[in-house]
């Protein structure tokens, strides 16, 4: 029985393996695919304004979110920051009704895929990707509050932010009308429409930043498509005088797994190590009780010859009371 826990054991071990790879390693090497970004703040100051009629995105701001008159103060306060710096732009708030007739005009296959979702914000993020198809433009969340201008981000076709720790976020996208990236997403949709048991897991990888980086990834014309910097991202950076924007992280649509998840991220080292020395003693576990067994058959096989030998002249049919003897065994 020794062999057969510790190859049950092992074997248990490598196919956990396998399928954690399987799954996982994609999504990661996804996102370790956009590490470098292509709009620095030294190329974003450096370059100058184009005119208006030659420039891809067209001035438009879009937003989302349930209902018009619940959104939060502080938000519409990030919200008119953003409308006041850019006076010359139009401005597009789609709701989720609103959103919906937009898809059931433009894109009625996706209806079905659209209603299926269990989450809201499942639905915000197709609203965006939609209304930036249908009529490009600028997609801000609510809870981005704008720090300067974003004309000169007019001159490029597609542009994502990148995030941490890996890949592109969705909460600032910018796209010329009708980007074939976002027809290929779009197309997408239903086949990542999977459960992926809680809500965080869910909404990232079927419509949210991993769905949006996986995609990317896979994107034949992937060099057409610009990272905005870290530095001009300004979510991750302290006191960066060259963020574009200042992030208030509502994070409105985290659950508790969210915060379980980020927990075990920023402690991701400790985990790790946990996990390796809970390994490490489940194998030498395995390992001693092998060993113990062991010495126990030895011992037992040394006491029945002994015995034997000293009690053979009494016994008849020593296989007879051999038998009778209780092996212990792995």
């Amino acid at each position: 029985m020794s062999t057969s826990l510790r190859t049950t054991c092992f074997s248990s071990f490598f196919i956990f393996l396998i399928l954690l790879i399987y799954i996982i390693w994609p999504w990661f090497h996804a996102g370790y695919m956009w590490r470098q970004s292509t709009i620095e703040a030294s190329i974003f100051f450096s370059s100058s304004l184009s005119n208006n009629e030659t420039n891809p995105v067209p001035r438009i701001i879009h937003q989302t979110y349930r209902d018009i008159h619940s959104i939060p103060l502080k938000w519409q306060k990030a919200s008119n920051s953003c409308r006041t710096l850019h006076s010359d732009y139009k401005y597009y708030f789609w709701t989720d009704e609103q959103g919906r007739l937009l898809i059931e005009k433009e894109f009625p296959c996706l209806l079905s895929t659209f209603d299926s979702y269990p989450y809201d914000i499942q639905r915000a993020d197709v609203i965006r990707l939609v209304a930036l198809y249908v009529h490009g433009g600028i997609y801000l969340d609510l809870d981005i509050v704008c720090l300067t201008s974003l004309d000169r981000l007019l001159k490029y076709e597609f542009i994502l932010p990148k995030t941490k720790p890996v890949g592109l976020s969705n909460d600032v996208i910018i796209s010329k009308p009708k980007h074939p990236f976002l027809f290929k997403i779009l197309h997408e949709l239903s086949k990542f429409n999977q459960n992926y048991f809680t809500k965080y897991p869910t909404v990232m990888f079927s419509t949210g930043p991993m769905f949006l980086t996986k995609q990317a990834s896979s994107y034949v014309n992937r060099s057409s498509l610009d990272i905005l910097s870290s530095e001009l991202y300004g979510k991750y950076s302290t006191n960066s005088s060259y963020a574009l924007f200042r992030h208030l992280k509502a994070s409105s649509w985290h659950g508790n797994d969210a915060s379980i998840i980020k927990l075990i991220y920023r402690w991701r080292y400790m985990v790790l190590a946990a996990v390796t020395v809970v390994l490490m003693m489940i194998f030498i576990l395995i390992y001693f009780i092998q060993q113990y067994n062991f010495t126990i058959k030895i011992t037992y096989h040394i006491y029945l010859a002994i015995w034997l030998t000293f009690n053979s002249s009494t016994l008849k049919e020593p296989t007879l009371i051999h038998n009778k003897y209780v092996r212990i065994s792995l």
